[in-house]
């Protein structure tokens, strides 16, 4: 082989070795993404969900947010809801976002925080229901779970 030859042979590897690191940590970046945008869909279906339930009168299998007095257990909540827990009482599964992620759900004070965590996700997500606040639903990223109308 001539010299032109090498040198275009060790160049074509080069091109495909940068064009092959390229595409592996472009497809990283989009999983991580997609993780994100899955924590985030499922949050805020949950809150919806809890927005539906609350608009519903007690009579018809709704809840109260506004009794401050009492509570309403979170496990109660997610079976209200219709959810299946994960293997702690105060936990739902969260698809698409990774193989252990999940969201809590917290419900306090007349208003509910739906705390979604996954560890291919770049951010936890927290989205927050309080029928009182304007608006209703206000989603907070970051780690850690935090009240968004605070």
């Amino acid at each position: 082989m001539g010299q032109q030859q090498l040198l275009l042979l060790v160049l074509s590897t080069v091109i495909v070795g940068l064009a092959t690191v390229a595409g592996i940590q472009a497809f990283s970046e989009n999983q991580a993404q997609a993780s994100q945008d899955a924590l985030v869909q499922r949050g805020t279906s949950i809150a919806s969900d809890v927005q539906g339930l609350a608009g519903k009168p007690s009579q018809m299998g709704g809840i109260d947010l506004s009794d401050t007095d009492s509570d309403i257990a979170s496990s109660k909540l997610i079976s209200r809801l219709g959810y299946e827990n994960l293997n702690d009482a105060d936990s739902v599964a969260a698809q698409g976002a990774g193989s252990s992620a999940g969201c809590g759900i917290n419900a306090t004070g007349g208003s509910v925080l739906v705390h979604c965590r996954s560890p291919d996700a770049p951010q936890d997500v927290t989205v927050g229901f309080d029928p009182t606040a304007d608006p209703k639903v206000q989603t907070e990223f970051g780690s850690g779970e935090k009240n968004p109308f605070d």
